[in-house]
């Protein structure tokens, strides 16, 4: 589990500077709030998973789930492939590989 760990944690990472990126470059506090706030629920359960907690796995997998859905949203409409067709397939990846450790 802590390789699994190891993975949410850098995701969660990941997705908050995406979140501060965006901020910084277009200046969309959306962007800030909502990257921030799922990175730091990311590494929240990143955490949980290092102790142990099959729950906190969960909470990584749906929310990893979730943001396929939005980014997969938001590349329909913009066509562009950066930085949300980027992170819609990463975080494709997450649930991917949330989802193998979880059945494990």
């Amino acid at each position: 589990m802590q390789n699994t760990a190891i993975e949410i944690w850098i995701y969660g990472v990941i997705m908050i500077l995406g979140g501060i990126m965006g901020f910084v470059k277009v200046g969309s506090k959306a962007s800030l709030i909502s990257g921030v706030g799922m990175g730091l629920a990311l590494l929240a359960s990143g955490f949980g998973v290092w102790r142990g907690s099959a729950d906190s796995l969960v909470v990584a997998l749906v929310i990893a789930a979730l943001l396929v859905v939005i980014f997969a949203i938001r590349y329909v409409k913009t066509r562009r492939f950066m930085p949300v067709g980027m992170l819609a397939i990463l975080s494709l990846v997450a649930v991917v590989v949330f989802g193998l450790a979880w059945k494990k």
